[in-house]
């Protein structure tokens, strides 16, 4: 028995080893799949509303035809708003769990509202209204008490993801995005492109980089810093670019790949009341076993079920490879 007994420790312990060293490759793999099903899905679903938009597009106004046109106006209004208040109710850069708008009374019954695209990174992020936990483990997520993303003059749309989680990318490697570089935002209404104008390292509790700037058409990327770590926030600061014409992922790619720049990035540093320049490798980070473990200031609290939500099918592989790998021992144990 005690022969059999290592025996099954021994195939424990290996595959348990294997299982820890594909886990990030995993992990990403499963989690680009997911994403990108659901930007088919998003879009193919945004199609459907704008061709049910348009079904009597001549006897309607632009605003009329537009998909979810009572969504818009309340997004619009709600832009309006906050600017209007000076952002009064934002406290925290990633205080915001709670979505400003229930979607649902609006007609609209998907989760994502929006589709993120960074070329830099061949990254795609599905983009969930309020940063809860459950929507950061899944994805991105649009802070509450921030513009929502429909562009326009005074506006700043501010979207919040994880510096990489148990294996998913995420904003990981955040570091090589460049000045310059193209984001693109896709929503059920229009294809928004933006250009890297700033990057910034704040304390978590410094609101002022979040705000509305008057007269500027703002997005911003907002993850914890540094890797794991996660004292203070590493801000992607990005300004519409109106003229840009909205290209294929290749072309994308292959604009980033020529306009790559290895020299370390030139980054404000905004802590403690002081200001200064930091530079910061963009080198790609091999990920961490303990990513996603120590989360603080509003970002998502990691626990063994938001980790399985996340590594279901990794997980019943490992432990199917188990179950039989003992079964086989143990049969062959008998045998002999």
């Amino acid at each position: 028995m005690r022969r059999l007994l290592v025996k099954i420790g021994a195939w424990l312990a290996i595959l348990l080893g294997l299982a820890m060293m594909l886990q990030p490759t995993a992990a990403d793999w499963l989690t680009r799949q997911r994403n990108s099903k659901t930007a088919q899905q998003f879009a193919a679903n945004t199609a459907t509303a704008a061709d049910a938009a348009n079904t009597d597009s001549a006897s309607q106004t632009a605003e009329e035809s537009r998909p979810y046109p009572e969504l818009y106006a309340a997004m619009q209004a709600y832009n309006a708003q906050i600017y209007a208040d000076g952002q009064s109710g934002l406290t925290d850069a990633f205080a915001y769990e709670n979505p400003p708008l229930d979607l649902t009374d609006y007609g609209y019954d998907e989760e994502v509202l929006a589709m993120l695209w960074i070329p830099r990174l061949d990254l795609e992020l599905p983009v969930y209204l309020g940063a809860s936990r459950e929507n950061l483990a899944k994805g991105a997520a649009l802070l509450g008490q921030t513009s929502m993303p429909l562009g326009g003059e005074n506006t700043n749309t501010v979207i919040a993801a994880h510096r990489g989680y148990y294996g998913a990318e995420m904003l990981r490697n955040v570091q090589q995005i460049q000045v310059g570089d193209k984001i693109q935002l896709t929503t059920p209404w229009d294809t928004l492109i933006y250009r890297v104008a700033e990057l910034k390292i704040i304390d978590p509790a410094d609101i002022s980089s979040v705000l509305i700037q008057p007269g500027r058409d703002l997005l911003t990327l907002s993850t914890c810093h540094p890797y794991t770590q996660n004292y203070q926030r590493y801000l992607v600061i990005a300004e519409r670019d109106p003229d840009a014409a909205v290209t294929d992922k290749d072309t994308d790619l292959q604009e980033s790949e020529a306009t790559w720049d290895a020299s370390p990035r030139q980054v404000t540093m905004e802590t403690d009341g002081t200001t200064s320049i930091a530079e910061v490798e963009p080198q790609s980070i091999t990920p961490l076993p303990q990513e996603g473990s120590t989360e603080s200031e509003g970002s998502a609290v990691s626990n063994l079920m938001i980790w399985l939500e996340n590594n279901a099918l990794w997980a019943g592989f490992v432990f199917i490879a188990a179950c039989v790998g003992v079964l086989a021992i143990w049969q062959k144990h008998r045998e002999e």
